[in-house]
């Protein structure tokens, strides 16, 4: 485990970790930067046909025809094709597909799964005929990978697939440390900068409370067991406004109040989301007339003045400034989250696609940011990485952070992977100027995935109740690993958010230098400071990966040896290398090593 107590580390499973590191490291890629082509009809199998320039037509009479090919037709739920991949240096990836999906104009997703571990979804956009499109960008692993896309809704064409290097700059990560209100309060200004400040170099901790309860005491269930667990809190506490409004549910949960405590007297980082009951009970078919199914609400007349569900619109909107004004006029920011998931289609806010789901958002941060006066926002955009999410995107004028909501644990069995491809996917859906967060999910990665794969996500933020609490989402075992590992932060871990400095807010962004510096046991010599800036992080780490690999044949520094050469043998090797690693996961706070 990644553990915050400092205990010496067994020599034996040091050992471990070290020849780990070093497969990772001592052999050149022999995948050319053009990438390696591998055809899904040779790969195996299951439950797939093979087609080969095949003619076809769809329910309504349109005609496709994927000619000079031979494909495979992914169809029902849990058909699958796979191919191999022998990869000679472990790290990220690209994958290329070429594809065609001619029978849903909106989309087919698909599961994708690297060496059997569920990486998340892969979206197909409609087309009649074969093209290629990004599947994100994945780590493999040294010698042989599995490469699986598993059917999830099926009835998509798949030709081939393109494995190539990734671009190793896409892990320097950059966000702009400002935020879009230009007249955002001090204390919204104060939490950007620190959320900003450990973007990539750490993870915040994060737990979603029961909402719909009335008992206060109910609220704190999550808190009471992650503390009992792992002895420690979460830095980040999601909160719901649902209550608020929504005719035949409103009632006053003191959810404003709770948020107001967190921050001010926990001295914690509040998120909040908006389950939004259809406003004025307008189409409800059902108690949670949030959702699609459950409601006849349409958003297009909710946009258009002086319909019924205009005013019920703007009068829940007027209801809801008042909460957030009672934050600010409490000093307290907030990650506000409103419209979320809406990509799904499964709540009315994003029932009749993205134009006027994304004109319902630049209303809100109209409404609220000029109309209601509210500075202590901080915008948070739910995405997902899906090839027409761009058309889904409110605009860098509009969203401070991008959010994602993980849930990809299946058949029974947690799921601890970083999902590496969706976190850079969104990162390139701003390209890279805004912050990244796991917003909600069910299994929290796993430490060392989040470490080896460049993942930075800003902060995870489990569901409440059995998301968090059942074994087929976070064993006990995970949690502890996580909470207790110096990457996570957590509530104990936070400095004094409304004193935080602002210094570089407002400034053009900088590549982030993740990681602190470890103590040097070298005199004056700073051990492992190969790049001569003072500091020890994973800026280094690169150095030393590209040298080992052959990438450059000296350290930028004059000492090199003296500064390169960590447990002191004489030689710089991936035993230095294996070192530099275990510092970064928290393993070991000196150089040299201690055993």
């Amino acid at each position: 485990m990644y553990r915050k107590t400092g205990k010496k580390v067994f020599l034996a499973w040091t050992l471990t970790v070290l020849m780990s590191v070093m497969t990772f490291v001592t052999s050149s890629s022999a995948l050319p930067q053009e990438g390696v082509k591998y055809e899904f009809e040779e790969g195996t199998l299951k439950g797939v046909k093979i087609l080969n320039d095949y003619q076809g037509e769809t329910e309504d009479g349109t005609k496709f025809e994927l000619s000079g090919a031979t494909g495979i037709f992914l169809e029902q739920k849990g058909t699958s094709a796979s191919v191999e991949v022998e990869i000679d240096n472990a790290g990220l990836y690209d994958l290329i597909i070429r594809y065609a999906e001619p029978y849903d104009p909106s989309k087919k997703v698909q599961y994708l799964n690297i060496n059997g571990v569920n990486q998340g979804e892969v979206s197909f956009a409609y087309t009649l005929e074969w093209r290629e499109m990004s599947a994100g960008i994945v780590k493999l692993n040294s010698g042989k990978n599995i490469i699986e896309l598993e059917s999830y809704w099926g009835y998509t064409y798949l030709d081939y697939l393109i494995v190539k290097p990734a671009d190793n700059s896409i892990t320097n990560l950059k966000a702009e440390k400002t935020l879009v209100n230009p007249n955002a309060s001090d204390e919204a200004k104060s939490l950007m900068s620190y959320l900003c400040d450990i973007y990539g170099k750490n993870i915040l901790s994060g737990q979603q409370e029961i909402c719909g309860s009335h008992n206060y005491s109910a609220s704190e269930a999550e808190f009471t067991y992650i503390e009992e667990k792992t002895g420690k809190m979460p830095a980040v506490r999601g909160f719901d406004f649902m209550n608020y409004r929504g005719e035949g549910f409103m009632w006053d949960d003191e959810c404003a109040e709770r948020v107001i405590e967190w921050y001010n007297e926990k001295n914690g980082i509040p998120t909040v989301c908006w389950h939004w009951f259809s406003p004025g009970d307008i189409g409800k078919q059902a108690e949670d007339s949030f959702y699609t199914k459950s409601t006849t609400f349409s958003i297009s007349k909710a946009l258009t003045s002086g319909t019924d569900e205009n005013r019920a619109l703007l009068s829940d909107i007027e209801f809801m400034a008042s909460k957030l004004q009672q934050l600010e006029d409490a000093k307290v920011p907030v990650l506000f989250r409103p419209l979320h998931e809406a990509e799904g289609g499964w709540f009315w806010w994003g029932a009749e696609g993205p134009e006027p789901c994304v004109e319902l958002y630049r209303l809100l941060y109209d409404k609220f940011t000029n109309e209601y006066g509210l500075d202590n926002i901080i915008w948070v955009w739910t995405s997902y990485t899906f090839e027409n999410s761009v058309k889904w995107y409110p605009g860098d004028d509009v969203v401070d952070i991008i959010g994602y909501d993980k849930y990809n644990a299946k058949d029974g069995l947690p799921n601890g992977s970083a999902i590496t491809s969706t976190f850079y996917g969104l990162v390139k859906l701003t390209n890279g100027k805004k912050l990244v967060a796991m917003t909600e999910n069910d299994t929290i990665p796993r430490v060392s995935n989040l470490v080896d794969e460049a993942a930075g996500w800003l902060y995870f933020c489990p569901w409440y109740g059995w998301w968090l609490t059942g074994e087929q989402n976070n064993p006990v075992e995970w949690l502890i690993e996580m909470y207790q590992s110096d990457y996570c932060i957590t509530l104990d871990e936070l400095p004094d958010l409304k004193t935080y400095p602002l210094s570089g807010y407002n400034s053009s962004p900088t590549p982030i230098k993740p990681t602190p510096t470890p103590t040097s046991t070298q005199g004056s010599v700073l051990a492992g400071d190969v790049n001569g800036d003072g500091e020890v992080n994973s800026i280094d780490f690169g150095y030393f990966r590209m040298y080992l690999l052959g990438t450059i044949n000296k350290f930028p520094v004059d000492n090199e040896l003296e500064v390169a050469d960590i447990n002191g043998d004489g030689e710089v090797d991936s035993i230095d290398f294996g070192y530099m690693r275990l510092n970064l996961l928290g393993y070991i706070k000196e150089f040299p090593a201690k055993t």
